[in-house]
Order: structure tokens, then sequence, then C-alpha cells
């Protein structure tokens, strides 16, 4: 039995014990916390540093005598990131309230001017018999992440912008303006608002692009890109959709009137000399314009009608802008359609050639004819040329409509021979793809000779434009091998283009074929007649043979006759005819009476 000294003693030694594993205890948190590769503080409620353990002061820079009794931010922040005194307050209050954020991230500055991302980690700690709390911190050194996530941030970024940016002008490019413009109906229609868009090509950038190289075509697509920026709004989108082509985006627009006068100031700035190295760039731009409403809330049908729009600026001389409107959408349908069946025609023998006399005035003779395709449509009857043209390019069978044109006009020209015209001679167009073509003289060579046929009443028309956008080697080539096998090469729509004169100079072209648009106005208007004159003088200087098209009028046909234009072809001699019908009027009509003023009225009307 233990006696009381007995009890006392093993009181004394357990009391000991304890006291000596407190000391370990002791000794080995402070052994932790010196060895800690993390900074670790005790602050007071004030956040003065009462403890700091040797990692923070690697961290920082400090010594813990320098640390000691200093607030961190004294010490650490950034003069630009300096805490105020309501920061402070609210520190503060933080801390009484227990609702102290428990990890934060700052960007602090070491001793020797060095910045650093900190870690921060608190906990606020109750001590028996103290009125204030401790707040513990700890401190690590996170730059090194920080600095890597940042730079795998800046390269998705970056490669983002890559993938939304065009790398030539820095618009955004074609994925960019989906999500954009999706994004913008979709608020539009949120809030019943409206979504405007101007569809941009550059006019004859191709030709820039040939004859000054890609250097000087890049600087033209720079110059556009900033042109259009600068009469846009800053919420408004300037995106490059490929080639020469740009879509702007116009959130919030009360119209088309707003949108209209958007496109004429780009229209007039890009009229503007573009210099380039010793010389001037000069072209045009034209734009079609749609605004979102109930028929057009998705963005694939917004582009579609301001493409239909910009189609029908192009089709109409360029340079110039058109709004969408329903009417412009039935015109794409009836393309669409058109489109869709040509391929059907084609095979079904539905095209075909009718004939249009080309009249001399001055011997009173017929010359000859243009071969002219049409399209026997089941439904809508005889269509024009110019209703399927455009179409045929697009899906790829224009071609296939040169070809059925070629042996309509030949087997014509055999017909016309054997029937007792031998003199006659036969005009049919060509199309780039097909003048482009090396193997097409050589084909139509061999067809000719097949029919026993002379090349000399064969003329080529070649329109102008043709010449513009397909300035190259091949085109030349094609037009000299033509000229010599004896084929004559006119150029069509004279007037029309904007480098006639040019043409006219380096290409063996035989003669020319006054567009419609010049001889329309004539003898009234007086600037019409002294470029009519002028026209014609330059072309008899030249040794070409001239015709006017679009001749209707008795007025007209004399004025040509006294200018030397006496080659004419217009619904004043007659309307194209079948090629049976063309005999017949070969035959059966007295040459002398063709547009004079005894059957003026019938021949214009008929």
């Amino acid at each position: 039995m233990l006696t009381l000294a007995d009890r006392h003693t093993s009181q004394i030694e357990r009391l000991t014990q304890e006291l000596e594993l407190a000391k370990d205890e002791n000794a080995v948190m402070e052994m932790i916390a010196r060895h800690a590769s993390d900074g670790l503080l005790i602050q007071d409620i004030y956040a003065r540093i009462e403890w700091s353990n040797p990692a923070y002061s690697r961290v920082t820079g400090y010594s813990a005598e320098e640390l000691r009794g200093r607030k961190p931010q004294e010490l650490l922040l950034p003069p630009e990131n300096a805490m105020s005194a309501e920061s402070i307050a609210a520190f503060k209050y933080d801390i009484a309230s227990g609702i102290l954020d428990s990890v934060e991230i700052v960007r602090n500055v070491r001793k020797n001017g060095e910045y650093f991302w900190n870690q921060l980690s608190f906990a606020v700690v109750e001590y028996d018999g103290s009125r204030d709390p401790k707040i513990i911190v700890i401190s690590r050194d996170v730059t090194e992440q920080i600095e890597r996530e940042e730079s795998l941030k800046r390269a998705k970024e970056e490669s983002q912008f890559r993938a939304e940016h065009d790398v030539l002008t820095g618009l955004p490019n074609r994925m960019k303006l989906n999500s954009f413009l999706s994004d913008a109906l979709r608020e539009a229609s949120a809030e019943s608002g409206e979504v405007g868009i101007l569809h941009v090509d550059l006019d004859h950038f191709k030709e820039v692009n040939d004859m000054l190289g890609h250097a000087a075509g890049d600087a033209v697509l720079v110059h556009a890109a900033n042109v259009m920026k600068t009469h846009t709004r800053r919420n408004d989108l300037v995106s490059r959709f490929g080639g020469d082509e740009f879509i702007i985006v116009c959130p919030g627009v009360s119209g088309f009137p707003v949108l209209e006068r958007v496109a004429k100031r780009i229209i007039t700035d890009l009229r503007q000399p573009i210099p380039w190295d010793d010389k001037n760039i000069v072209l045009g731009s034209s734009i079609g314009i749609a605004l979102s409403n109930e028929g057009s809330r998705e963005k694939e049908e917004l582009i579609k009608q301001s493409d239909a729009a910009l189609y029908e600026v192009k089709n109409n001389g360029r340079n110039d802008l058109l709004s969408y409107t329903n009417e412009i959408g039935e015109i794409v349908s009836r393309r669409t359609e058109l489109s869709a069946s040509l391929s059907e025609a084609i095979a079904n023998n539905q095209l075909g050639i009718v004939l249009q006399p080309q009249f001399d005035l001055s011997t009173r003779t017929v010359t000859g004819f243009e071969a002219l395709i049409r399209w026997h449509h089941p439904q809508r009857g005889l269509l024009a040329a110019a209703e399927f043209i455009d179409v045929a390019g697009k899906n790829g069978r224009l071609v296939d409509v040169d070809a059925i044109a070629r042996k309509g006009a030949l087997d014509a020209l055999c017909t016309l021979r054997d029937a007792g015209f031998p003199h006659l001679r036969m005009s049919m167009n060509v199309s780039a793809q097909m003048l482009n073509r090396p193997d097409y003289v050589d084909e139509l060579k061999w067809e000719v000779e097949q029919r026993g046929l002379n090349p000399k009443n064969l003329a080529i028309e070649v329109l102008e434009t043709i010449l513009i956008e397909n300035n190259d080697n091949a085109t030349t080539r094609s037009i000299s091998a033509l000229s010599e096998a004896g084929f004559a090469v006119e150029l069509d729509d004279f007037g029309t283009g904007y480098s006639g004169l040019a043409n006219l100079a380096r290409l063996k072209i035989h003669g020319v074929k006054i567009d419609r648009a010049l001889v329309q106005d004539c003898p009234q208007d007086q600037t019409a007649q002294v470029i009519l004159k002028a026209v014609v003088n330059l072309c008899k200087d030249l040794d070409l043979n001239v015709i006017a098209e679009g001749v209707e009028y008795l007025e007209q046909a004399e004025f040509l006759r006294q200018i030397g234009g006496s080659v004419i072809q217009g619904y004043g001699v007659a309307r194209p005819m079948s090629l049976e019908n063309a005999v017949r009027w070969l035959r059966n009509t007295n040459m002398n009476t063709v547009l004079t003023a005894s059957n003026y009225i019938s021949s214009s009307v008929s």
C-alpha cells in the first residue's frame, strides 16, 4: 500500500515527464517551423508580426529582427497596391468577425525590389487567457507557378486569337464572324432590335494581283481593312470573309438608311488612290446590305441575303451598294431553281441558238449574224443568256453551254452556206473558261475544217470584262492563236470596262462591238454623241471593224451612218430568230426598207 509520500513522489515524476514531453513537443514544433519550406508568421490582431520563421525571411529578404513589430503590407506591398485605411479597417473587421478568407494570392515585392507572387493562408487562433486572437499566416512563393499559368494562358489566348483572326489584316476571320453574329442576333432578338450586315467586295482586285503582284494586293487589303474600321463604331465587327470579301456586322442599327450611309462613306474612301511604289492603285468596291428581321434571324440567312444583294450590285456594274429586298430574294430563288435544272436541260437538248442579223447601212446588206444561246425552258419559255449564264458559271457547266453555242453557230453557218448565203459571217461569244483552255483553238479549227468552213467567216466575241478579269498569258495566247488561224476576234460590249483603250493597243483585235449603253442616248444627248463619235473615230484610226449594238430607232441608225459606224445590230433591224426564220427572212426581206422611215414603226415594235 502506497504511502502519501509515495503518491506525491509519483505525481511529481508524472508531472516531470509531462514537462519533459512538453519541452520535446515545443522543440519539435520549433524545429519544424525553422526548417519548413513555407514562410510562417504569427501576427497580432493589428497585423503586426510577432514571430517569423527563416523561410519567410528567405522569401522576403527581411530578417526576423526587421520584421518583428512591422506589418507585412508596410514592407511587401508595392506602391501601386498600397492598402487604404478603409481596406485595413475591413481586414480588422474580418478578423474579429471570423470571416477572413483562408487563402489569398497577392503580388508582393522583396527587399531587393524584385516582384513575386505570394500565396497566403490565414488562420485565427484563440489563446486561453489572451484577450485578442492571434493570426497564423503561411506564406508560399508561387511565382513560378503563376508565371507558368500566365504563360499558358497567354499562349492559349494567342492561339485563340490566331484561330479567329486573319494574319494579314488582323481582322476577325470567318470563325469569329460566325460567333459574333450569332451572339448579336440572339441579343437583338431578346431586345427586339436589329442587326445589319455590309458585305463588301473589292472590284477588280484580281487585276491588282496579276499586274502588280501579291505584295500590292496585300497592301490593298490592309488599306481596305483600315478604311472600313475608320467608318464603323466600336461595337461593330469588321471581318475578312475570304479573299477580297469583307463582312461588317453592325448590332443595334435602326434601319437600312443608317447602313447605306456607312456603305456610301466606305465606297467613297475606297475609290481614293492608294500609293504603291511609284504609282497609284485605283479600285472600287461593291457592297450588299442586309438587315435582320422576322425572316432573317439566323446568321446563315442574313449572310445569304447580303451576298444576294452584293451579287446584284456586281451584276449591274459594280462600285455601288444595294440593300436586300424580297424582289432580290425572288431573283435568287429563281437562279437557284435554274441552277438545279440546268444539267437536265443540257442533257435533254433544251439549249440552242437563235440568230440576230448584223446590217450594213451603207450597202443595205446583211453582213452576218450573231449566234445567241437560249434555253427552251419547259415551264418558263425561252430564256435569254443573261438569265442563266451566271448560273452555268457557278455550277461548272459554262464550258458545256459554250460548246452547245459553238456547235449551233457552226451548223447554222453551214445551213446558210447551203441555202445560198456563203458570204455571211457568224459571230459567237466565248467564255473565259473556254478561251483559257489550252486545246480550245485547236478544237475550233478542227470543227471548222470538218464542216468545210472558212475561218474568215467566223468571228469570236470576247467580253471586255474577260480581258480585265483574266489578264494573263493564257488569254493573250488564245487571242493570238485565233488571229493567226484566220478567225476574227472582236471585243464585245466595248465601253462598259475601264481599260478598253489599253486592251485595243495590246491585243490582236480585229473589231469592236459598241455596247448598247453608248448607243441608247444618241442622238438626243450631246455628250453621248461626242463619246460615240470619238469611239468610232478611234476604231477607224486603228483599222478596226465597228458594229453598234442595241440600235432600235431610225435616228440612231442615221447618226451612226453619218459618223462612219455603218454596221449595226438591234431590234431596229430584226429581233433574234430561229435558223429557219433567218433563212426565210434573208430570202423575203427587201433590205432597202430595213430601218427606213417607211417601215420604221413595224420593224421597231415587231
